[in-house]
């Protein structure tokens, strides 16, 4: 499905480009809070995503004359935000390494019905518990859809590392719900 290119955000990407200070509030006040969300996906760690968010809208700000109508301006914003994440997060070396394993168990995922039973709240907070290196795969691959060839490229390892960290953290996110279902009785 082709993403709907909005008139006014090319207008508004124009005008901070050009260094206007109300476009470039209106911009911050419009997507602020969504790459906020984004960053705290993937790090986990209230405060540095806001100072990542911040980092990020400087970036937006000094690049979006680089913005192209091929997407909307907020996937635009997201793709720079989630980039900028990703550098820090390499820069950092908070991304861990794994070995592989030649074969993969089948984890039975849960059924659409027992995710269901989990408040989303919950769930967000099961892939923020993930480690590192998997909560990152996971958002990348499951939300963000990115293919494990491009998150290879980002995060600088080969695809089967991308595929079977995502194997490993989904594995572990069916143990989590299943663990809440069991605790909580539902």
């Amino acid at each position: 499905m082709a993403e709907i290119i909005n008139i006014e955000d090319i207008e508004l990407a124009k005008l901070c480009a050009r260094g206007d200070e109300k476009a470039r509030h209106e911009l911050y006040t419009k997507y602020a809070a969504y790459l906020y969300a984004l960053c705290i996906r993937y790090v986990s760690d209230k405060d540095l995503a806001r100072d990542l968010m911040h980092d990020a809208m400087i970036k937006i700000f000094d690049t979006v004359g680089k913005y192209k109508p091929t997407g909307s301006l907020k996937s635009w914003c997201a793709r720079v935000t989630i980039n900028m994440v990703i550098d820090h997060l390499r820069k950092s070396k908070r991304m861990e390494t794994v070995s592989l394993e030649p074969t993969q168990e089948k984890i039975p995922e849960p059924h659409e019905e027992e995710v269901a039973k989990v408040p989303k709240t919950e769930l967000m907070r099961m892939v923020g518990r993930l480690p590192e290196t998997k909560r990152v795969i996971f958002n990348l691959f499951c939300v963000e859809g990115y293919s494990h060839k491009d998150i290879a490229e980002m995060l600088n390892i080969k695809e089967k590392t991308s595929s079977s960290l995502l194997f490993k953290a989904r594995a572990q996110l069916a143990e989590n719900v299943r663990d809440y279902i069991r605790r909580n009785g539902l």
